[in-house]
């Protein structure tokens, strides 16, 4: 029974390898989504990404025989032997008529494209792709893709040498407030607090210690003496 549960596993798989589409280039589109003009970006922007390390492959698909875009995309990678540097995307319309986008990355590749930001941008490209045509969203997925490659190979961004302008004015404006506060706060002298007391010339600020005052009027500080 083993047996024939593994052969019939085996026939269904040999089968659905036998119906997978044939590579005819780095753009492969059996699902007809692409005009001359964009398949002709589309070409620019897969040189591009190439020179920067990733070789992107698309494939556009109205057929998934494995009933699973996940290992159909997987399959395809295998079948077309594709080198590890490369990136196959794959946009397979369902029966709903909706489109599902799936890649899958060579150990390579991998290492070059952040994980999360690039599910990221296949998750954005699907959307565009039920939005509006599947061509805006390759496209605009070979976009970001080659975005994301430039700011991953770029040098680490320099730390700004301008001077701080506004830092240093709100930190001189902190201490000269301080100052002024300070002088009306504390001794010159032993810089203990100044004690408030009434005298027959008004309110006057007193040193506790030296016994340095600081006379003015009612509420008003000005004018100093020393004792």
């Amino acid at each position: 029974m083993r047996k024939l549960l593994a052969v019939l596993v085996l026939a269904s798989a040999v089968g659905a390898a036998q119906e997978l589409p044939r590579r005819v280039g780095d753009i492969n589109d059996y699902g007809q989504t692409l005009e001359r003009s964009e398949r002709e970006r589309l070409a620019t922007l897969i040189a591009q990404a190439k020179a920067k390390g990733v070789a992107l492959v698309y494939l556009a698909s109205w057929h998934d025989p494995f009933a699973n875009p996940s290992t159909y995309v997987r399959e395809v990678f295998r079948a077309w032997s594709l080198p590890p540097e490369a990136v196959l995307v794959v946009f397979l319309r369902g029966d709903n008529r909706r489109w599902k986008v799936v890649s899958w990355a060579g150990p390579t590749a991998q290492k070059l494209l952040p994980e999360q930001a690039w599910l990221g941008l296949l998750s954005e490209a699907e959307t565009r792709a039920n939005r509006g045509q599947p061509a805006h969203g390759v496209i605009a997925l070979a976009e970001d893709l080659l975005e994301l490659l430039t700011q991953g190979s770029g040098k680490p961004a320099q730390p700004s040498t301008r001077f701080p302008v506004l830092p240093v004015l709100l930190g001189l404006a902190g201490v000269a407030g301080l100052f002024l506060l300070g002088r009306h706060l504390l001794c010159p002298h032993c810089f203990r607090p100044l004690e408030r007391r009434r005298s027959y010339r008004g309110t006057i600020a007193v040193c506790p210690r030296c016994r340095w005052t600081r006379a003015g009027g009612w509420g008003r500080w000005s004018g100093s003496r020393g004792s």
